[in-house]
């Protein structure tokens, strides 16, 4: 079944992180901690970032790169699927 026809709901990512197991984050992450919150590399996530897979879901200051969380996880878990040549690699 698609997540097209089934987008994550606010609630269904807010239950994810009110649970006292699993990674303990904050509404804002680095990419390191997104990364490591979808056990995928931070180059993944500079690649996502580059594309333009994650836009209006972080804020870059310098060198630094600040993600909003649940805006991040949303925008991964309902977009279009991807092309088989676009996926991420780890």
């Amino acid at each position: 079944m698609s997540t097209r026809q089934h987008p994550l709901t606010k609630d269904e990512i807010e239950c994810t992180f009110a649970r006292t197991t699993g990674p303990q984050t904050g509404p804002i992450l680095s990419p390191q901690q997104l990364a490591l919150l979808l056990n995928l590399s931070v180059k993944t996530i500079y690649e996502w970032i580059a594309r333009g897979r994650l836009d209006g879901s972080f804020r870059k200051r310098g060198k630094h790169v600040l993600i909003w969380r649940d805006r991040a996880l949303k925008q991964i878990f309902n977009s279009a699927e991807w092309s088989s040549d676009d996926r991420p690699r780890k």
